[in-house]
């Protein structure tokens, strides 16, 4: 990840390029569409508890962005969906697939992307630490990290609300919707209360 971050600092786009840009509207706007809906309309089926604390993270985040601002010691291109799952490993090579988020956005939150299917495992700060330190022996980190956990929770916002969506479209979503954001739910508790 530090190295394609490195990459994208040092990379100047073509005349023409053209990607979503990862920001606050996009994150808790009406830009994106899921299932077929929009964003608008997939907020208006949150359960009233879930709504309250997606609201609550989209509060806190409009803060976090405005004092990240835009410039390139915290932004620029980034995968936008790197889990341990978009990581091929063969030998000791890792390849990156799956760059259909890629765009401009956080630098920490593709750091936070990384983490968030692992936040509830019990060595979960042994992976955050093993991240971070080998992110640093390429690149210096991108920020303040103690802003790592507010990503973690526009994680959980993005993924519920791309779940939601689709659950409106596939059965297979919908049958597990419920746990899915109740699970969304008990995250947010915890990353939020700070």
């Amino acid at each position: 990840m530090a190295q394609l971050h490195e990459h994208a600092a040092g990379w100047r786009p073509p005349p023409g390029f053209v990607r979503i840009r990862w920001d606050w509207e996009t994150f808790f706007g009406d830009t994106m569409v899921y299932g077929g809906l929009n964003a608008a309309d997939v907020w208006d089926l949150l359960p009233g508890d879930l709504r309250r604390r997606f609201d609550r993270v989209a509060a806190r985040m409009e803060h976090v962005m405005t004092r990240l601002g835009g410039g390139a010691d915290s932004t620029g291109l980034i995968h936008a969906d790197l889990h341990p799952g978009n990581a091929l490993f063969w030998h000791d090579d890792v390849r990156v697939i799956d760059f259909d988020d890629c765009g401009f956005g956080y630098w920490l939150y593709d750091i936070a992307v990384a983490l968030w299917e692992l936040r509830h495992r019990h060595d979960y700060g042994q992976f955050r630490d093993a991240l971070i330190e080998g992110y640093t022996q390429h690149r210096p980190l991108p920020g303040d990290l103690t802003l790592l956990d507010d990503f973690i929770a526009t994680r959980d916002v993005a993924f519920g609300l791309w779940f939601t969506g689709t659950a409106q479209a596939n059965p297979a979503f919908r049958a597990n919707l419920h746990e899915v954001q109740q699970n969304i739910s008990n995250s947010l508790d915890t990353l939020i209360r700070h």
